[in-house]
């Protein structure tokens, strides 16, 4: 074997085994620039591109193993959820030749959430970019959609065995700091809906009230009136019976009738469905090695799917966007140099504007 190669792949495999701890962190950026560049100023040593993107793809293997051996790995996951978490739903699905066709987690604690949730949600689903890619799909509450999706943006170069832990991770430490927060909340409502309850009350302060009946008010906002039915929860602006919320129209005739806005809001804006909804925690996973799986369920096999073949060039990074989204507006790079639009510091061809 020729000895250029041969030094080639010491040189990755020792570099490689050096840069893990940069990987560990999947939103971590460390390029093969950022490896050419210490590798010089820490080592004294002068790494091609290519060399650099040798070892980072060993980095990658060290840290990750073959991201075909990851769907093998699934089987004794799952049984570890079952038993860690009890209650949960886990679903493993392969096709006839045993190769993997989807996955299905569902945790205790998610399930037990949605109780105290608003049943409103939102299935969302985005492309992995992985060595097999496949489809990531969601289930959140309509707030949480794009904010999970931001979240696990790095995470879907993962394997799927690490793209699952992560998402577990992810989930133990969201569910602790959503219980926190909410037991620091010591009002009837959370703050979002205190805020919005508060710029309520200051609109009705300028308008004036005509009872008909004990429940039903009409409030007269210069020429415009508007009709509100306390017993039914209803306003003829259509805001109280929407958000759950007592609007202003709503606030006056309660500030006329004498009487407290607590019973007209939703339960879902109390300081106490947070507290319900997070109450069972995500416990940690015990290590890999601790782990006590039967021998049928290591033995059991799966294969990585039979995709399409992966296509020639590099692969796409974002998703397609919709037409809205391409008329928007986008941001103009400015420059620090000439302070011209288009261009940066580093490419400007201008004279220096002046100070």
């Amino acid at each position: 074997m020729d000895e250029t190669f041969i030094q080639c792949k010491r040189t990755a495999a020792v570099v490689g085994s050096m840069v893990i701890p940069k990987y560990c962190d999947p939103k971590t950026v460390y390029t093969q620039k950022d490896i050419q560049t210490d590798m010089l100023s820490e080592h004294g040593v002068n790494l091609s591109y290519m060399q650099a993107w040798r070892a980072k793809e060993k980095a990658l293997q060290f840290l990750r193993g073959n991201p075909a051996d990851s769907y093998n790995k699934l089987p004794k996951y799952f049984y570890i959820l079952e038993e860690t978490y009890p209650g949960s739903v886990v679903k493993l699905k392969k096709t006839a030749d045993e190769c993997f066709l989807y996955a299905f987690v569902a945790l205790c604690t998610s399930i037990s959430c949605w109780q105290h949730c608003r049943p409103v949600v939102v299935v969302d689903g985005t492309f992995l970019k992985s060595a097999y890619r496949g489809i990531m799909l969601t289930t959140s509450t309509m707030d949480a959609a794009e904010s999970l999706n931001a979240v696990t943006k790095d995470a879907r170069e993962l394997p799927i065995f690490d793209l699952l832990e992560y998402m577990r991770t992810l989930l133990e430490r969201w569910t602790n700091e959503k219980l926190l927060k909410a037991k620091g909340i010591f009002t009837f409502l959370g703050s979002k809906f205190n805020k919005e309850l508060k710029n309520n009350r200051t609109l009705s302060q300028k308008l004036r009230v005509r009872a008909s009946t004990d429940h039903i008010h009409t409030m007269l906002d210069g020429v415009k009136r508007y009709i509100v039915s306390l017993e039914n929860k209803k306003c003829s602006c259509g805001q109280f019976q929407l958000e759950e919320l007592p609007c202003a129209h709503a606030l006056a005739a309660l500030r006329h009738r004498n009487e407290t806005y607590e019973n007209y809001c939703s339960p879902y804006y109390t300081r106490e469905s947070p507290l319900r909804t997070y109450e069972i925690p995500v416990n940690p996973l015990p290590d890999e090695s601790k782990w006590n799986v039967p021998q049928h369920i290591l033995d059991e096999l799966v294969n990585p799917p039979m995709g399409d073949k992966r296509q020639p060039g590099r692969p796409q990074k974002e998703r397609y966007k919709t037409y809205n989204e391409t008329k928007s507006k986008k941001y103009k790079v400015s420059c620090g140099n000439c302070g011209g639009k288009g261009h940066n510091k580093r490419s400007c061809k201008n004279a220096p504007k002046k100070k």
